[in-house]
């Protein structure tokens, strides 16, 4: 298991990019298993998504290292 902190994302033409609340730590696998653990959500690779995103980061990494994960 790693550590990540993990934080979510919503947007419209409106506002635009809105942080939800602040950055959740997560023990998980691997960064796409921190992201499905918060809110039960599926992510794939293809569709249309929803406007719902997460950003995963490392302990260790800076937040410029992440990984995005966009909510289907």
């Amino acid at each position: 298991m790693q550590h990540y902190s993990v934080q979510i994302f919503t947007w419209t033409a409106r506002n635009g990019v809105q942080q939800v609340g602040s950055a959740i730590e997560v023990d998980a696998l691997n960064p796409k298993a921190a992201a499905v653990s918060l809110l039960g959500l599926r992510l794939e690779d293809k569709g249309a998504c929803t406007k719902l995103a997460v950003r995963v980061w490392h302990d260790d990494a800076q937040r410029a290292e992440c990984d995005c994960f966009y909510y289907h």
